[in-house]
């Protein structure tokens, strides 16, 4: 029998922080929004398919980091995700923040 890990005060923090999901929101900062292709595309040599499906998931059902939207396309219109507008401070701060904690453990 397995036991559910508890969860603490930055529970939700470390679930967005796992690599996969790291990777998605650190490719709708730069960019946003983009398609599940474009992600796919980017990041297929990195992760399986399997591994991008669930992280979409994840990302835009259980945490609401990120949010489904419409996309122009030639063909039409196509699903695509653009990152929550709260998470976007959060993702640069985050980034800040471990360029600080790489500085203090550089000295």
């Amino acid at each position: 029998m397995v036991k559910e890990a508890e969860k603490d005060e930055i529970w939700a923090l470390r679930k967005a922080l796992s690599r996969p999901n790291y990777a998605v929101m650190e490719l709708l900062l730069k960019k946003s929004p983009r398609t599940t292709r474009e992600l796919y595309a980017i990041l297929e040599k990195r992760f399986t398919r399997k591994t991008l499906i669930i992280t979409l998931r994840e990302l835009s059902l259980d945490l609401n980091v990120i949010q489904p939207t419409h996309i122009r396309t030639e063909k039409g219109y196509g699903l695509g995700y653009r990152l929550n507008p709260k998470v976007k401070d959060v993702v640069k701060n985050v980034q800040k923040f471990s360029k600080v904690v790489e500085s203090v453990t550089q000295s």
